[in-house]
């Protein structure tokens, strides 16, 4: 940690001893720069803020404490705790950033002024983030779903993010409107309080700062007022919990996919299955995962299939990421899913039966959303209706197989590597494995999954099948013969999976 500091530090004072020399040569001062970077580093405070008052607030016992001092009292104390917390994080690179600016300045007193400006920057950030974070906390006891959208917000939100940056990357949207919004927010008061100790012919504002004064008189009073009057009310509320009972019912009865396919699968299977997306509906574990399928299609295959495939190899490609995405759904981490039940898992159903059903459940979900997708799309572009359905086949062969390598694999971890860890869209903890090692899972799913898929990567790409066709080997020929080569690929690497996955199911040691 204080080889990070250091860094930190030399960094910032690297980049302060640029600015000063720039501006002692008669250089303007790049406001737009300065002012998002200091709109950065606010943000940062704000949210450091609020996860210091997170952390300290749920340590305090208001049963006691409101014994001893009154609520205000409490709620002050807690500001300052705060406050104190970020002034310690922010010594180091405060330090950085000042000594670099003065030297490059030649003018001592910056030291001075950029600390001051730091010390009330960050004052406005502590209020701001207790605040926010007292505030969140008293929405979440009293509103029953808040929590569940916060969590949706904070598993999703990326999404729109994502996207939002790729529209302005292709639209070539230009930061100066941005830059010159941030210049005039308040936070570039702070920037001239900073640099008002430098020589009188260079930069620094006096005008400002006495508005850097005004707000803060006005904002940190009001705040403060606010972090009391939120602590009183979370403290004198009673809690509620986002979960509940409702939607509860037998996975006995018959169900939907019994009545189309009848006595030919053994019921113990549909129960598994229907088990399996009840517990998915309530706390989406497995759903969950599916976010590093996306992130590993979307950040890696997507460009990769763009820049070398064609059309036809971007809708394998949508294809197989679809079947990817079911399969991790509903048949990832079994041991962790089934955790508090192993025991009665384990003398209930067959490893065939457990495991087909996990197969079961992401196949009736799967096959059905990429058909629904796949067909569409390759009825609507130039791809024929023959690779559509070969394509389309080809994602529901990447979800069983998917699903079979995610079970055996699930099935591999040892029951004492599980611990019961916070999750999101439950008061519950649920069982998962803590480290690097469940991601490593993850990742051999997702690469096994993806070597099934390669023959249909290669055979659809245009520099391959323009050079076999050179040979005379129609191109419609390569095409489908490496769509049923990966048809075939999965078919094996799917029984092969299955039968491992059975066999640990019936070693298995709860120990």
């Amino acid at each position: 940690m204080l080889v990070i500091l250091v860094g930190i530090a030399s960094a910032l004072g690297w980049l302060g001893f640029s600015l000063g020399r720039d501006l002692i040569a008669g250089q303007p001062l790049p406001d737009g720069v300065v002012s998002l970077f200091v709109s950065a580093a606010f943000i940062w405070m704000v949210w450091r803020s609020s996860k210091y008052t997170h952390v300290r607030f749920e340590g305090l016992n208001p049963n006691f404490l409101l014994t001893a001092v009154p609520a205000r009292t409490a709620a002050l104390g807690l500001l300052g705790f705060v406050y104190a917390r970020l002034l310690t994080t922010l010594v180091v690179p405060t330090l950085g950033i000042a000594m670099g600016t003065a030297i490059g300045l030649r003018s001592p007193t910056v030291v001075l002024t950029i600390t001051l400006a730091s010390v009330c920057v960050a004052v406005l950030a502590a209020v701001l983030g207790a605040t926010s974070r007292l505030a969140g906390r008293l929405v979440a006891l009293r509103l029953v779903r808040a929590r569940y959208y916060r969590d949706l917000f904070i598993v999703f939100g990326w999404i729109p993010l994502i996207i939002a940056a790729m529209l302005l990357q292709e639209l070539s949207f230009s930061l100066t409107p941005l830059a010159g919004l941030l210049g005039a927010l308040p936070l570039a008061w702070f920037v001239d309080l900073a640099l008002i100790g430098t020589p009188p012919e260079t930069v620094g504002s006096l005008r400002h700062t006495r508005r850097v004064v005004a707000l803060l008189g006005t904002i940190v009073p009001i705040f403060t007022a606010g972090t009391t009057l939120l602590a009183r009310q979370v403290w004198e509320h009673d809690s509620t919990r986002s979960t509940g009972t409702r939607g509860s019912h037998s996975i006995l009865k018959t169900g939907v996919v019994e009545r189309f396919v009848g006595e030919r699968i053994p019921r113990a299977m549909y129960t598994v299955a229907r088990e399996r997306w009840l517990m998915e509906r309530r706390v989406p574990q497995g759903l969950l995962s599916t976010g590093y399928a996306l992130l590993f299609m979307g950040v890696v295959g997507f460009p990769v299939v763009a820049l070398a495939g064609g059309t036809t190899s971007l809708l394998v490609f949508f294809a197989v990421t679809l079947g990817l995405v079911s399969g991790v759904a509903f048949s990832s981490d079994p041991i962790g899913t089934e955790y508090r039940a192993l025991a009665m898992l384990f003398t209930s159903v067959t490893g065939r039966q457990f495991v087909g059903g996990l197969l079961l459940a992401a196949t009736v979900v799967g096959i059905p959303l990429i058909a629904l997708i796949i067909v569409p799309l390759g009825i609507v572009g130039p791809v024929g209706l023959g690779q559509t359905f070969l394509i389309a086949l080809l994602g529901g062969a990447v979800c069983t197989c998917t699903a079979a390598v995610a079970t055996m694999v699930g099935l591999g971890v040892e029951r004492f590597n599980y611990a019961p860890v916070p999750f999101f869209f439950t008061d519950v903890p649920i069982y998962a494995e803590v480290g690097a090692a469940a991601f490593l899972r993850h990742g051999l799913v997702l690469a096994i999954g993806v070597f099934v898929s390669i023959p249909a990567f290669v055979g659809t790409a245009p520099p391959i099948y323009g050079a076999i066709a050179a040979h005379g080997v129609p191109t419609v020929v390569v095409q489908i013969g490496a769509l049923l080569l990966t048809l075939l690929l999965a078919a094996i690497i799917t029984r092969i999976a299955f039968r491992a996955a059975v066999q640990r199911f019936r070693d298995y040691q709860l120990g």
